[in-house]
This record gives C-alpha cells, sequence and structure tokens, in this order.
C-alpha cells in the first residue's frame, strides 16, 4: 500500500484554499447537514501555513497540507459536540478526496505538524480541526469579543498573526463570530497605522545617510546591508499604505509582487541593491522614495509632503528630506495613548526580529513598558 502521498509536479496540485472549499461543500456539509441538520457552527481555512495565504504550490504537500479545514462551535457544550463531529469524520469521511488521502500522520519530534498518509480502514486521523473562535483566535492573539481592542492589544500583535487570521475564506458562518472577530483586526485603526509609519520612515531618517558614508570607505557589505534594511523598511511601508499586513521572510517578496505599487517600483528596488555602480544605486533609491512618497500624498493619511531629495550635510549623498513626513506623521498621532516613548524603540524591535511573532511576549514587555510611568 501507498504511504505518503506528495505531489509530484504542478499538474497534480489544486491550490490548498480551492481544494478545501471543496472539501467542505462536497463532503462536510453534507455530513453535518445530515446527522446535525440544527447545529449552528462556521467553516473555514484560515490561521497557519501557506495554503491560507494562497501562496502554496506541489511542494507544500509534504506537510500540514491537504484536504483539511477549521469547524467553529459554539461555546455551550462545545466538548460533547467536539466529539461527536469528531467521531462522526474520523468514521465516515471517504479515504480520498480529489485524489488526495483525507488521512494525516504526525511528524514526529514536530509539534503541530502532520503529512497526508493513505489509509483505506477506519477511523480516519482527519484535519478537521474543531474549535471555537475565542480559543482559535486566542493561540495566536487575545481577543476578547466583549470589549473593544484597545492600543496596548494592536502594538502587542504580531503582524504574521494578523495577517493569518484575516486571510484564507470562510466558507460559512452560521453564528457570526468568526466573521466579526476577522472583521474586528482586519486592519489596523488609525492611530496604530500612523505610529506605525512613524516608526519606520524614523528609522529609515536614522540610517540613510550611512550609505554614502559606507561607500566613502569602501564598505560594500556594510553599503549594502543599510540599503537592504532600508529597502525593508520601504516595502512595508508600501504594505501598509495599500492597508495590508505583510508576511514574514519567506513569503515577504512574493506577497509584495500582489501590491499595486509594485510593478512602479519592482525595478528600483532591484538596481538599489544589485548594481555594482554607487551612483545607480543611489539614484534608483532616490527615486524609490519619491514614488512611495507619491503613494503616500494619493491616500491623504496627512497633509502633503513634498518628495524632495537633499544632499546630507553637502558631503554629497543624496537622500530623501524624511523629517517632512515626520513632521506630518507625528502632528496626526493621538500621542496621548502612547505614555512612554521607549514604545517606539520596542515596536520596531519586534517588527523586525523572530520576537515579534511572539504574543506573550509583545505583551509583556507592552504592558511593562506602559506600566513604568503610571
Amino acid at each position: 500500500m501507498r504511504d505518503i502521498f506528495v505531489c509530484k509536479s504542478e499538474n497534480e496540485f489544486i491550490p490548498g484554499l480551492k481544494l478545501n472549499k471543496g472539501f467542505y461543500f462536497d463532503i462536510i456539509k453534507p455530513l453535518i447537514d445530515k446527522q446535525y441538520p440544527d447545529l449552528r457552527y462556521a467553516a473555514a481555512l484560515v490561521g497557519h501555513c501557506s495554503d491560507v495565504l494562497g501562496f502554496d504550490d506541489y511542494k507544500s504537500t509534504d506537510h500540514v497540507w491537504g484536504p483539511r479545514l477549521q469547524i467553529f462551535l459554539e461555546e455551550e457544550n462545545f466538548n460533547d459536540v467536539k466529539t461527536k463531529l469528531d467521531t462522526l469524520f474520523k468514521y465516515n469521511l471517504p479515504f480520498e478526496y480529489k485524489g488526495f488521502p483525507t488521512n494525516y500522520k504526525a511528524v514526529e519530534g514536530w509539534t503541530n505538524n502532520s503529512y497526508m498518509q493513505y489509509k483505506n480502514t477506519y477511523p480516519i486521523n482527519h484535519f478537521v480541526e474543531i474549535n471555537t473562535v475565542n480559543s482559535f483566535f486566542n493561540n495566536d492573539i487575545v481577543v476578547n469579543q466583549h470589549r473593544e481592542i484597545d492600543f496596548k492589544d494592536w502594538i502587542s500583535f504580531p503582524i504574521q498573526h494578523l495577517l493569518e487570521l484575516t486571510s484564507g475564506e470562510v466558507f460559512y458562518d452560521g453564528i457570526g463570530d468568526l466573521t466579526k472577530a476577522r472583521q474586528a483586526i482586519q486592519f489596523f485603526p488609525r492611530n496604530v497605522l500612523l505610529l506605525r509609519l512613524f516608526i519606520l520612515w524614523k528609522s529609515i531618517n536614522e540610517e540613510q545617510a550611512f550609505i554614502g558614508r559606507c561607500a566613502e570607505k569602501d564598505d560594500r557589505i556594510g553599503e549594502s546591508i543599510i540599503t537592504n534594511r532600508i529597502i525593508n523598511k520601504l516595502m512595508k511601508i508600501c504594505f501598509y499604505y495599500e492597508k495590508k499586513y505583510y508576511p514574514y521572510s519567506k513569503w515577504f517578496g512574493v506577497a509584495f509582487k500582489r501590491l499595486e505599487i509594485s510593478s512602479a517600483i519592482s525595478d528600483l528596488i532591484e538596481t538599489a541593491i544589485a548594481s555594482p555602480e554607487r551612483k545607480e544605486r543611489e539614484a534608483a533609491l532616490c527615486n524609490l522614495y519619491i514614488k512611495i512618497i507619491e503613494k503616500h500624498n494619493s491616500i491623504g493619511l496627512t497633509s502633503y509632503v513634498e518628495p524632495k531629495i537633499i544632499n546630507y550635510y553637502s558631503r554629497g549623498y543624496l537622500g530623501f528630506d524624511s523629517e517632512i513626513i515626520l513632521k506630518e506623521l507625528s502632528s496626526e498621532i493621538n500621542w496621548s495613548n502612547i505614555k512612554d516613548i521607549d514604545l517606539l524603540s520596542r515596536i520596531e524591535l519586534f517588527d523586525d526580529s523572530n520576537f515579534g511573532c511572539n504574543y506573550s511576549i509583545n505583551k509583556r514587555i507592552v504592558e511593562a513598558s506602559v506600566n513604568r510611568n503610571k
């Protein structure tokens, strides 16, 4: 008997969202309708993994991919209903759906990691996760449905988790809680967005002149590192201007290609990164600043910002006069929400580090920072 299923080519592959929308309507929904016709629930594919984000391909099929989705139940009688649904799926799912096994085997030594495995006897170790909305969301971020999300919450939420929880697709929501929870975190409130933009532009302001200084010292490595850091921040700014969360590094560039602004600036980014000529790299970076400031002005987030290129201290280092945009952003931010300016450096730190993916660490540090000045 064949054991592990993995697609060998794109010809065998079906995008996970498409596969699992069919899996719900063709298989899961009829089973629930027949056995528990009055059940109130929601069904979706949201959360972790490339299929939720729409970045999956045939190589994704070797782990945490296949016929899978989440069922969300009401809090009342949750454990009892979960047990009944779990049993229903274990003994009634087909062994395959569209050629993909519905049975999974855990990857030894890994947590929450499994792969499709052929099986032709029951019970099936299925990948239909059964949760409440609160329990599912609180694994990644803490969302209390009975109060409004506050500033400390927003600053603590890892962007990757916000992206995952608002991506994917809800196939059915007979309760409404899942849709409501996703809508509540669809994108940053205005003041949080302004603050995050301020932090990114502030860090660019502090480093952009270093590129020329490194070049004068014939430090190509240092110049490249700083250039890439600045471009990374500019790309994040572009996500924010289009009201989108950006993914972590593996999918960052792929997701960037989907932005409206991408086609207008991708060549400039490549030149700024890869050109062997310093002046050509500098010119590309300056043109990149101009294009992004034009985008800033087009969305009306602040008063008009002049896309002004300056000569830093007349040293011959050309760059964007970022003091202008910092002034405009600062004038729009409600600083009364921020009781400790040290939060700014902490947000930037977590934005650009692996710690930023850990909600509990973010939350503890933000609370400690805020409480110091109470």
